[in-house]
């Protein structure tokens, strides 16, 4: 299974040495590899708790490890010398969970991962990346280089839930993995952290559970309501180190966002609840003279819904650098995966368990993996096809429903849009076979960084070398990315007056030879969207034919937000969708 490691001068780094080595310290390298080609285990499971089988996204795929980062960070000279070593042993996918944070908006022409990508894309790999952990916020996303496959993160049809029974037995749902050694009845003495409030202290801070604000005299042996709502200095964990220290037996969190997602909190017993039901527990704290509580153990719920939905930490578009190009590209799975771990970890360990074999964690770190198994397992089937068209064939295949087949929506219930997931949430086999394919060339690439206003030297510090042949567009502008050849279409500076020509080009990857694709069109309302021709008739495969979409409005206003729709091309056994968005906004402002 593994069948090379490679690890870059101070790339993993303890509190007392310098580790030479590729051997995973942390855990993180470890879980994504296991996701993306782990080998099939049966009773795989954290504790109990997600049992089943277990295997990575391609199970026959081999694994070569590239240690880049460090505890301090991953150094860009690491980055690209594992580029250059993953091009030399001849690997087949990259995947990249890693990024720089969003609010660096760092520049193609220095970003260690944009350049170490284009060279492996122009040797035929595809390369796989997260897209981040900074959202929900807009312009969040990183990775965003248009050879890349960014990656966003979403949910899946299992819950974990911990939930607080109160006195009277109700039941309020909680999120988190926990322990409990609690009993199940409601008898344990409940307070809201305000109440407990140290002589001199501040009432938010007391609320809010952080430290020096409590009296322990009052916390001791109770369980604890504390807020974790906005911008805290104080994590979760750290206000369960304080409750902890101050004798409290339990903690119960009030957090709208984090609330979505389930982290580890061991033998605790620890669990987060929304705003929504926190206000029932406080009613009924306010109400009653001595208010009881207890905080049931986790259970793993299946078949949750809806799911999938958009993880609100995962990075959102438009891309910072421009925004005639749309990411993320997709979603997939990446809120609390089950993966393998590294042997020892007693510090993921709970108090009383054997050492951890397998852990539950969050982040498009986890996502990106999913989407990197499926790409190998679709370049295993079709070892010819080039990077861009095993990526276009991810994204036209994507589905955009949920499991109650309603549209897919962010955690916060709102409808998701392509900036919150791109073409969609991956799909297993719908890549497999796409029908078409949007291949994305060379030359695409180079005259992207035209477009971008960058010159010949700019140009060579991504690309290196570029064909003899080649030159900048003598009229290259932000406006013209619209026009290469990506699975999805973003356009901007749309006045309401004038109308948008973009072109698109398909190959005939089907197998059936002769064949008539009919385009669809989802435009959102205000927007004419017409498709010239709207047949496309392939006379053999590989065959590639062109078509142009043109927008207009049916207003001539401008628009007062960017606006989404579909064009779907189908020969009634394959269907390939592209995701558009049309913006008022210049291309190259930042919002």
């Amino acid at each position: 299974k593994l069948i090379g490691a490679r690890s870059y001068d101070d790339s993993v780094v303890t509190a007392t040495a310098k580790l030479h080595t590729p051997r995973d310290t942390v855990g993180h390298g470890t879980h994504v590899a296991s996701t993306a080609a782990g080998s099939t285990v049966a009773s795989a499971s954290y504790y109990g708790l997600a049992s089943g089988t277990a295997k990575g996204g391609s199970p026959s795929s081999r694994i070569a490890m590239y240690t880049v980062c460090a505890s301090n960070g991953c150094r860009g000279s690491a980055i690209l010398a594992a580029f250059d070593d993953a091009i030399a042993d001849g690997v087949d996918v990259l995947s990249l969970s890693l990024g720089a944070p969003s609010y660096i908006r760092i520049d193609l022409k220095s970003d260690p991962i944009a350049i170490g990508a284009f060279h492996a894309v122009d040797h035929g790999i595809i390369v796989v990346c997260s897209a981040g952990n900074d959202g929900p916020g807009s312009e969040s996303v990183v990775n965003i280089a248009p050879w890349i496959l960014t990656v966003a993160a979403s949910t899946i049809d299992r819950d974990f839930q911990s939930n607080v029974v109160l006195g009277g037995n109700k039941v309020i749902k909680g999120e988190g993995i926990n322990f409990s050694p609690l009993k199940n009845s409601p008898e344990y003495p409940l307070i809201y952290a305000k109440y407990a409030k140290k002589s001199g202290a501040n009432e938010d801070e007391a609320r809010n559970c952080n430290p020096d604000s409590m009296d322990n005299n009052l916390i001791k042996g109770k369980i604890v309501v504390c807020n974790n709502v906005g911008n805290q200095d104080y994590t979760a964990r750290g206000k369960i180190v304080e409750v902890k220290g101050l004798g409290g037996i339990g903690i119960v969190l009030i957090d709208d966002q984090s609330s979505r997602v389930a982290s580890t909190y061991g033998s605790f017993p620890a669990t987060l609840i929304n705003s929504n039901d926190s206000a029932e527990v406080l009613s009924y704290i306010n109400s009653s003279s001595k208010p009881v509580a207890t905080i049931l153990p986790t259970v793993a719920v299946t078949e949750y819904k809806p799911a999938p939905a958009i993880a609100y930490f995962s990075a959102r578009g438009p891309s910072y650098d421009t925004m005639n190009i749309l990411k993320p590209d997709i979603a997939a799975p990446g809120v609390d995966i089950l993966a393998a771990w590294i042997a020892n970890d007693t510090s993921q360990t709970p108090q009383g368990k054997e050492s951890i074999l397998y852990n539950v964690i969050s982040g498009t770190s986890m996502a990106c993996p999913h989407v990197s198994g499926v790409a190998a397992t679709v370049k295993s089937q079709n070892p010819t096809w080039s990077p861009s068209a095993i990526k276009s064939a991810i994204m036209t295949t994507a589905t955009q429903t949920n499991n109650m087949k309603a549209p897919i929506t962010t955690d916060s219930g709102s409808i998701a849009t392509p900036y919150d997931y791109g073409a969609g949430e991956v799909t297993t086999s719908g890549p497999l076979q796409p029908g078409l394919v949007y291949e994305t060339s060379t030359t695409d690439y180079l005259n992207y960084l035209c477009y971008l206003g960058l010159d010949t030297d700019g140009i060579k510090a991504i690309a290196k070398t570029i064909p003899n042949d080649f030159a900048c567009p003598k009229d290259s502008n932000n406006d013209y990315i619209s026009n290469i050849n990506y699975p999805s279409i973003a356009i901007s500076k749309f006045s309401g007056t004038a109308s948008k020509n973009i072109s698109r080009t398909v190959t005939n990857v089907g197998g059936d030879g002769k064949t008539v694709y009919a385009v669809s069109v989802d435009a959102p309302s205000g927007i004419v969207v017409k498709v010239i021709p709207d047949q496309l008739t392939f006379t053999k495969n590989n065959e590639k034919l062109s078509y142009q979409v043109i927008f207009s409005s049916s207003t001539a206003t401008s628009l007062k937000e960017d606006v989404f729709g579909s064009i779907t091309w189908t020969n009634g056994k394959f269907k390939v969708r592209s995701p558009f968005v049309v913006s008022s906004k210049s291309g190259d402002e930042e919002e």
